[in-house]
């Protein structure tokens, strides 16, 4: 479960100018916490994410808490992640800056602080555009991106495919909203529903699926 949550969050990455937005998070069909979306566009341009999340898995509560950062072409700058017990001990941090070489490490896990390098060549591509999608660009339906995205759970560089797939209505609870579907495809896929202004709907990976609540 926490993989997947993990994994959920790195594909968080939509924003707009400012907002908060809150969710519902289920794991195979339960409800087992809440989460929080704050997102806004810098005056560069750029844009910045925080989420976090409040569940209670097997009987345990854990905050999970990441943070997302790009410029106004939709290259990463930084990247934040921890989990850890409310009111107790750290159980990792991730923090991730990105340059010319590739993704620089800094991981705290038990106590124990290590840094490494992950290496991709500078010619790849890495600048995700549909990071913008319904913030300040409009895509047509079927345009794509292809580029390499940095995964925080596996902290590797994973070459992935960013689809939008057009317009469609989905149920939250008990009302009908549309929405733009935006699929994100790879050895792993994830889906976020978007409204007119770039905000998250919906968003699903695997059998982790985070609901508007507001």
């Amino acid at each position: 479960m926490m993989k997947q949550l993990r994994w959920l969050s790195a594909f968080l990455l939509i924003s707009t100018v400012w907002a908060q937005t809150k969710y519902s998070v289920e794991i195979g069909g339960k409800v087992v916490g809440s989460a929080s979306l704050n997102q806004k566009i810098g005056a560069d341009g750029g844009k910045s994410v925080d989420l976090k999340m409040d569940l209670e898995l097997n009987k345990q509560r854990l905050t999970i808490r990441s943070q997302n950062n790009y410029d106004k072409a939709g290259n990463p700058t930084r990247k934040f992640m921890d989990s850890n017990i409310p009111g107790g001990i750290l159980q990792k941090q991730i923090i991730a800056t990105f340059g010319e070489r590739g993704a620089s490490l800094v991981q705290i896990d038990g106590g124990k602080r290590s840094t490494r390098e992950i290496p991709l060549v500078s010619t790849a591509p890495r600048a995700n555009a549909s990071e913008f999608w319904f913030v300040r660009d409009r895509p047509k339906v079927g345009q794509e991106i292809k580029c390499y995205l940095f995964n925080m759970d596996a902290l590797a560089w994973e070459l992935k495919t960013v689809v939008y797939r057009g317009e469609k209505s989905i149920k939250l609870g008990s009302r009908t909203v549309k929405a733009h579907e935006v699929e994100t495809l790879g050895e792993r896929t994830a889906k976020v529903y978007l409204d007119d202004s770039g905000m998250p709907w919906l968003m699903e990976a695997g059998s982790a699926i985070l609901k508007r609540t507001n």
